[in-house]
């Protein structure tokens, strides 16, 4: 299949890229050092478990989403003009390989690459928080056999919570990819990675922008600006559930209902992103 030969070429040749192995290494090998951090409180109470553990939780998923971010840009920039600068984007049209099938083929191969940083990603980030969770019940175990009446809770091994936050990332910035896509079909790769990471930074400034355009103290004009600005930049607060995974307090009434939402919110931007991108790349003459 056409589009499958060009996914997989385009996973070969963003793995092989320096930056973005350096870029998986870095993050795999915080992660894993991210195990020490403890010592904030004693193993031997609930609070100190449940503590040490949030640390390594908030860290995991917040720099797996830093990582994350710039994995899509350096991935997303190049994906059309490295294609054009090489010139084979003539070589693979002149066969008979229609627009449409090379755009799509070309970011089926940046959601695989994706998939595949995430995913490894993943698996250390709740490996090392079931590790911790096993130090944590292992310590407190011996603190309340030496401690006679100590008050210790059994802690958590595997949390789904997790799978999910994790699920959720990778859902985030599918859609960046393909907002970075779109702008790769007309914008060279400098220029798209600044505009990339500004529609980010809006989009995770969402629930701010909707504030702003139902704010009274705003005239017309700014509250449909922004009102604007808030219905076309994705949303990417959406996705962000590091809060709600860390403090139960904090919870969603309903996990499933809100990951469907999610998804089929993320499922039609990136498409409606990859409809304007073939359109557009249908005109553009290379």
């Amino acid at each position: 299949m056409i589009i499958w030969s060009i996914a997989k070429t385009t996973v070969g040749d963003a793995m092989r890229k320096k930056v973005l192995q350096i870029f998986l290494v870095v993050a795999i090998g915080l992660i894993i050092i991210s195990f020490s951090f403890s010592q904030t409180l004693s193993f031997s109470t609930k609070e100190g478990a449940s503590t040490d553990i949030m640390l390594v939780k908030s860290f995991g998923l917040g720099l797996m989403a830093m990582a994350g971010w710039l994995i899509s840009l350096v991935t997303g920039v190049s994906l059309i003009p490295q294609e054009i600068e090489r010139r084979t984007i003539y070589t693979i049209l002149a066969k008979p390989v229609k627009r449409y099938e090379f755009i799509v083929g070309k970011f089926l191969g940046a959601m695989l690459t994706l998939a595949i940083c995430v995913g490894f990603m993943g698996i250390v980030f709740v490996g090392v928080v079931m590790a911790k969770a096993h130090g944590a019940s292992v310590s407190a175990s011996s603190a309340s056999a030496a401690v006679a009446g100590a008050g210790v809770q059994k802690v958590q091994m595997f949390d789904i919570n997790m799978v999910w936050g994790v699920v959720m990332i990778y859902l985030q910035f599918m859609v960046l990819s393909a907002v970075v896509m779109l702008f790769s079909v007309f914008l060279t790769p400098t220029v798209n990675f600044f505009m990339g990471l500004g529609v980010y930074i809006i989009g995770i400034m969402a629930s701010m922008t909707e504030t702003l355009a139902k704010s009274d103290a705003m005239n017309i004009v700014l509250k449909t600006f922004y009102k604007f600005v808030h219905t076309v930049i994705p949303n990417f607060d959406k996705f962000n559930v590091t809060n709600t995974l860390l403090h139960p307090e904090a919870h969603i009434a309903n996990v499933t209902k809100y990951t469907g939402q999610v998804a089929i919110y993320a499922l039609f931007y990136t498409l409606l992103m990859m409809m304007l991108a073939v359109i557009i790349f249908e005109k553009k003459e290379v």
